[in-house]
């Protein structure tokens, strides 16, 4: 059957792209006035970056900066790799004054990616560091004018450009800054947690294919006397997919010069990627056979290579190479404007589908040598050398050691190990196979990942020199440690240490004593190493280590504050930010909030952070700013806390951290109770484990935090159950040594609350004075202060009375200013019952106000008794 249509056909057109569109051009016209996220989600060839053009062009014409990039398979080991798209033109492209305005304060970090750092050899960074520098380099950009930042193909990027991603949608706030990314639906890429995460901060647009009647007036309006047979199979064999149709109405123009009519069975098979292959193959039969290298040149080489290096994969001479990429771009193979790329994704796979495997696998060998001499960074280099088959070439093993190299200097640890596990099935030569699986994992520990582990006991097993195996035992400690393994960590010293000898020894020790502490199962073991250590003299790491474990004993045992703290505020001034061990940071800085030190772990804060962006530790990460929550809880600054709270859960959630998640969590979970979002401190709760706990210091918040959740829900004897599982963990038996809660945990006050409100009174006193017998030999003011408050709730009476009212004065100068609240309410409230309600008044109105500027929610003295249970 004939197809009908002979007369002149008109160039195929991209107006079917966004024919239908309405309501899609709509929430784009939204974004940008208003700003936030939006994402686009359709399959290949359906008008998505047709979309995203549109919106472009229009935030163009409204005077944004429009910065886009466009994922692709080729870059997926190339960290950031969309991240330089977007800024790298922008950054270095800027006059020295605004770029060194742009990358100034909390973005100057991002300095690293975009060469604009201090001379010599980067330090490495931390992903996270380089994430939130990344945003504010957008927040600087967008002062300047309001911007638009378009991601197309979303699901081909790579893993630390998507977490930059996932880090900047939820903070986009304000008509300034646009978010904007396409992706295709299938694929596990697509349902990463990073694209999830962006997904979720806005709507998403999902363009329908054309209806039969839009796909009838594109192709009437190219081939004006299409018949209706011809109309009805065009829709059958694009499935209404606007691009098959673009390049079925290109065939069907280049059909008028066939001999013999077309048949209908002709149109489906143009219709659809094999016909786009054909199209393709046809559009270069006719040109010089150079065209077809070149094209495959580009597509092995990713859209955005530069024409000189394609022309040196494909062997054509410059010149011969700019008049073959003018035709490809007449032919609309290629995009008409450097840099190089092709007009469409489909198009270079129908171009790569030419290549045979062997050919694609030559021609990525070919393009990482290209690459490499024209001193292209590491990681493009290394894209190519991912796609080569191992074949134990020493050449490929080492690109992809210096790709690592690059990417931990840049902040994406993760990249750097997935690159190394490459190397290591290259394979590299034999003599270097240890030093690759050291580097692995360092790469992975610095991501917090559990293969770390695994590749340390490896190198173990292969080393015969017994210095390198006391150093790949103390890497493998440190690796346990980092995941919050105490136990794993305490084993592998030990038996390190049984062939340990001189210094090596003295600080394989020092770890042991480190860690050992943090776990009830390992703490014997600790105290013995002090001991040991306890008869040398020492310096260094071992010196630091005795010194922080022996702050740590003090404050397990409810020593004076000013006795704990004054050989770690001396640790901390002699040694600084200190070495990379952030096991040993999070013992120093624990004690130092505990006892009660706040300035100085203040102060502190500041260069550990510093140093943490610097050491590229995950671990590190965690340590610091959950200290930074802690000491804002405990200051009642419930913004600060929240925030570093967040951040120190969402490393730990990313990380194989799960037995570090504890500490985050229930952090998070104690500052939502203080302000009031009782929702969120349960959902984070329930993720923790239930049950039976091992006794550590982050597993005995779980308990004591579930118990003040109960408490803020008037649900007393769940509140005591838990408080009770709390001080059964918190044992000296359990520990094996003396262990006095004076202020880390106030489970005994905490109980002694649940059981005011169950009528307990004698039991509670007794809770509630024991701890306060404990917390005035301790000494510290916010601890005093909580633990007058609940005594006098209990006692009751005049001396009751009196106690909340020194538990107020107590408070005033301890920084602590929730608690101070706290007691101020309930000491109002304690008046108001006692008759004296002008001073009540006063009272009251000063805690009230006083936990409103904490942020926490108002207040209520605890209702009276509701039921009396008889005292045990």
């Amino acid at each position: 059957m004939s197809s009908g249509h002979r007369a002149v056909a008109r160039p195929a057109s991209r107006t079917a792209d966004l024919l239908e569109r309405e309501c899609e051009l709509a929430v784009l016209d939204t974004l940008l006035r208003r700003g936030g996220v939006v994402s686009i989600e359709a399959g290949a060839g359906v008008g998505k970056t047709s979309l995203l053009e549109a919106a472009c062009a229009l935030a163009q014409r409204r005077g944004r900066l429009v910065l886009r990039a466009r994922g692709s398979d080729l870059e997926r080991d190339f960290a950031f790799g969309i991240v330089r798209q977007l800024l790298e033109r922008r950054v270095l492209g800027a006059a020295a004054d605004e770029r060194e305005a742009l990358l100034a304060g909390p973005a100057r970090p991002a300095r690293a990616l975009f060469g604009s750092g201090a001379p010599g050899r980067l330090e490495p960074d931390t992903g996270f560091a380089v994430l939130h520098a990344l945003y504010w380099l957008c927040l600087n950009l967008a002062e300047r004018a309001p911007l638009l930042v378009a991601v197309d193909d979303a699901h081909e990027a790579d893993q630390a450009s998507l977490r930059w991603l996932a880090h900047l949608a939820p903070r986009i706030g304000g008509a300034e800054l646009s978010l904007l990314v396409a992706l295709r639906p299938e694929g596990l890429a697509s349902s990463s947690p990073w694209l999830l995460a962006v997904r979720a901060a806005g709507p998403t647009l999902r363009p329908a294919l054309l209806s039969p009647r839009a796909v009838a007036a594109i192709v009437r309006r190219t081939h004006a006397d299409a018949s209706d047979d011809l109309v009805t199979l065009a829709h059958r064999a694009t499935g209404g997919n606007p691009f098959y149709l673009r390049e079925l109405l290109r065939a069907l123009g280049r059909a008028e010069a066939w001999s013999g009519p077309l048949a209908l069975e002709d149109v489906v098979r143009l219709g659809g990627v094999d016909g786009v292959t054909r199209s393709l193959r046809l559009r270069l039969r006719g040109l010089d056979p150079g065209a077809l290298r070149l094209a495959q040149a580009v597509a092995i080489l990713g859209d955005r290579c530069e024409l000189r290096h394609a022309a040196a994969v494909a062997e054509l001479s410059a010149e011969r190479a700019v008049a073959l990429a003018t035709e490809l771009a007449k032919l609309e193979v290629l995009a008409g404007d450097p840099p190089c790329g092709f007009v469409h994704p489909i198009v270079r796979q129908a171009a790569l589908q030419t290549l045979s495997i062997a050919e694609r696998e030559a021609a990525h060998r070919t393009a990482a040598r290209v690459l490499q001499a024209a001193q292209a960074l590491p990681g493009q280099v290394a894209t190519h050398l991912m796609a080569l088959h191992p074949t134990g070439d020493a050449w490929t093993a080492e690109g992809l050691r210096a790709a690592a190299r690059a990417a931990i200097e840049e902040g994406a640890p993760g990249t750097a190990a997935d690159l190394l596990e490459r190397a290591l099935v290259e394979p590299p030569a034999p003599d270097r196979r240890i030093t690759v699986l050291r580097e692995l994992a360092c790469a992975q520990q610095l991501a917090g990942r559990e293969g770390a582990c695994r590749r340390l006991e490896e190198a173990l097993a292969l080393a015969t020199d017994e210095a390198l195996r006391v150093e790949l035992a103390s890497d493998l400690a440190r690796a346990h440690a980092a995941l919050f393994r105490w136990s794993d960590a305490v084993e592998v010293l030990e038996r390190a240490l049984a062939r340990a000898r001189g210094m090596a020894a003295l600080e394989l020790e020092g770890q042991l004593v480190a860690v050992g502490l943090q776990d009830a199962r390992t703490a014997p073991r600790a105290l013995r190493g002090m001991e040991r250590l306890a008869g040398r003299r020492l310096s260094g790491a071992p010196a630091r280590a005795l010194a922080v474990a022996r702050g740590l004993v003090a404050v397990l045992g409810g020593c004076p504050a000013a006795e704990v703290a004054r050989p770690l505020e001396a640790a901390l001034a002699r040694d600084g930010a200190g070495a990379d061990d952030w096991d040993l940071h999070a013992a120093l800085l624990w004690s130092l909030v505990t006892a009660e030190r706040f300035e100085t772990v203040a102060a502190a804060l500041g260069p550990l952070l510093d140093r943490v962006r610097r050491s590229g530790s995950a671990r590190g990460l965690v340590a610091v700013y959950s200290t930074e929550a802690l000491l804002g809880l405990a200051r009642g600054d419930l913004a600060q806390a929240d925030a570093a709270a967040r951040i120190a859960l969402r490393v730990a959630e990313h990380g194989d951290f799960s037995r570090g998640l504890p500490f985050a969590a229930t952090l998070l979970a104690e500052i939502g109770i203080a302000s009031g979002d009782l929702e969120e401190s349960q959902a984070l709760l329930d993720r923790l484990p239930q049950g039976d706990l091992p006794a550590g210091l982050g597993t005995v918040r779980i308990p004591a935090a579930r118990g003040r959740l109960h408490l803020a829900r008037a649900r007393p004897e769940e509140a005591l159950r838990e408080f009770e599982t709390c001080l059964a963990l918190w044992r000296s038996e359990v520990w094996g040594l003396e262990m006095r809660d004076v202020g880390y945990l106030h489970a005994r006050t905490g109980a002694a609350q649940a059981l005011v409100a169950l009528g307990d009174r004698q039991r509670a006193r007794e809770l509630a004075e024991a701890e306060l017998a404990d917390v005035r030999r301790f000494g510290g003011r916010r601890a005093l202060g909580v633990a007058l408050r609940v005594a006098g709730l209990a006692r009751g009476g005049a001396r009751g009375l009196a106690w909340l009212e020194e538990s107020a004065a107590v408070l005033a100068p301890a920084g602590a200013r929730l608690e101070r609240a706290a007691s101020l309410v309930d000491w109002g409230a304690a008046l108001r019952r006692a008759g004296r309600r002008s001073q009540a008044r006063q009272v009251l109105a000063l805690g009230l106000d006083g936990a409103a500027r904490c942020g926490a929610r108002p207040r209520a003295a605890p209702a009276p008794p509701q039921r009396r249970r008889a005292p045990a």
